[in-house]
């Protein structure tokens, strides 16, 4: 599959033991979103103190 072709994701977001945020695509292929634990932390910090300005659904 080309790397500019769009893939499906097949799975639910994951946080992986490194802490990065991961999906399965429709080719079988694990693919990282987030893959700086850091920015994750922060990310999911701003979300717990900030209230509404993140909408759920990406599983942080």
């Amino acid at each position: 599959m080309d790397a500019d072709e769009p893939v499906t994701p097949n799975t639910a977001l994951v946080v992986d033991q490194e802490g990065r945020l991961t999906y399965t695509g429709s080719d079988g292929r694990r693919r990282v979103i987030v893959g700086d634990p850091e920015l994750l932390r922060r990310i999911t910090e701003l979300k717990s103190t900030d209230g509404d300005v993140f909408e759920d659904g990406c599983g942080i």
